[in-house]
């Protein structure tokens, strides 16, 4: 009997500096958090191995954080190359990060155009440094045509079900080949 098929799906995170994308994507793959901030240097990289042994398929999702400083903004075009999705992270606590989402939609558009999207709204755990609501989120993740689902790194909360909802959007697209409609 042959192993499980195998897809790889490479899926960009997007966001402003110091709203999270390290975090969430250290704690989806290795269920870690650190408390202390390090800023990416043009972008990182993990990999989550993701079974689905009912299916005989093996996905391998190829996580590239990018970073989110304006003067990296040069180098960043070249981390888009093949994505199949993308990942937008926003604060709860730093309003501009929220209004800042659509530049960066804007920009992956130029080199990752139509894929599937995902808006995060993440530190839900500072409930009371909140500063944007959910139904501010839901309404732009409604405009960009995104799931929506608030996070939090730290504690864990939602990281695996927006990963999976991401995952199971690829699946639908390029594995049982239904349209992309969102």
């Amino acid at each position: 009997m042959s192993g499980p098929k195998e897809y790889i799906f490479k899926v960009v995170v997007l966001g402003d500096g110091a709203v999270g994308k390290t975090s969430l994507v250290l704690q989806f793959t290795e269920r870690k958090f650190n408390e202390n901030y390090i800023m990416s240097i043009g972008a990182n990289f993990a990999i989550k191995m993701i079974n689905k042994p009912e299916e005989n398929l093996a996905i391998r999702l190829q996580i590239w954080d990018l970073a989110g400083q304006k003067h990296f903004q040069f180098v960043r075009p070249s981390f888009y190359r093949g994505a199949f999705a993308c990942i937008f992270v926003f604060d709860l606590t730093r309003r501009e990060s929220y209004e800042h989402v659509k530049n960066w939609v804007e920009e992956s558009e130029q080199y990752a155009p139509g894929v599937p999207r995902i808006l995060l709204g993440n530190k839900v755990d500072l409930i009371e440094e909140r500063v944007v609501s959910k139904t501010e989120g839901e309404a732009l993740a409604q405009e960009l045509r995104a799931s929506y689902y608030e996070t939090s790194a730290k504690e864990a909360k939602n990281v695996d079900i927006c990963f999976d909802d991401l995952n199971n959007q690829l699946m639908d697209i390029h594995i049982w080949k239904k349209p992309y409609s969102k």
